[in-house]
């Protein structure tokens, strides 16, 4: 993921966060930000990506180059994002207030979309190691080239399974980061099933 889609999708999401403070729903302004800008950065990056074929699945994939830094910190916030959503629930556990709801209703999607951003981000870097050897390093069970759908289907088969499937890593590069990944959606899962679980019981007791 590019420095400047990553940058202006922040953008976004503080822009939103504040004009949530300023008309009066500083609660859930941090959450209003997260989404907004999970939400740009995930539709603009496979807005563009989505279509591409074998050809400019590969452009696009060098073009990226290192992003180990944006990656890191990307995963970082969605990690940390958890802790939001927890604190959320806990604020408004029991009320039935209008903003209460709303919370509710911005923890779900910041929880999915987190979750997608996650998964995301692997994608794009399975694509850029891919392209970085001549052998790839992923066998995808097909003789045309992949686009970045394929990466995409190998990146959310690992994180709701934490295992492949058809795609077969095949060599060390990309078995390290599989493992890697394996691991994040792993404890990434446990931290959504508390949420839910905080949600669920939130509910109960309003």
């Amino acid at each position: 993921m590019s420095v400047r889609r990553l940058g202006l999708s922040l953008g976004a999401g503080v822009v939103g966060g504040a004009a949530a403070a300023v008309l009066g729903a500083a609660e859930v302004s941090l959450l209003v930000g997260w989404v907004l800008a999970t939400g740009t950065l995930l539709t603009w990056v496979w807005w563009l990506s989505w279509p591409q074929g074998p050809d400019d699945t590969k452009l696009l994939a060098e073009a990226e180059g290192d992003a180990r830094s944006t990656d890191a910190a990307v995963l970082l916030a969605s990690v940390a994002s958890l802790a939001i959503e927890a604190h959320a629930q806990i604020r408004f556990a029991g009320r039935q207030d209008a903003l209460s709801v709303t919370a509710v209703i911005l923890v779900v999607l910041a929880v999915v979309l987190s979750w997608a951003l996650v998964n995301t981000v692997f994608a794009f870097r399975y694509a850029r190691l891919y392209y970085e050897d001549a052998d790839g390093g992923i066998d995808f069970m097909q003789t045309a080239p992949p686009s970045y759908s394929d990466f995409a289907y190998m990146a959310f088969t690992v994180g709701m399974a934490s295992a492949v499937s058809e795609s077969q890593p095949a060599d060390t590069r990309i078995r390290r980061t599989v493992l890697g990944h394996a691991l994040l959606a792993y404890a990434f899962g446990t931290g959504i099933l508390a949420v839910a679980i905080s949600l669920v019981t939130g509910i109960g007791q309003g």
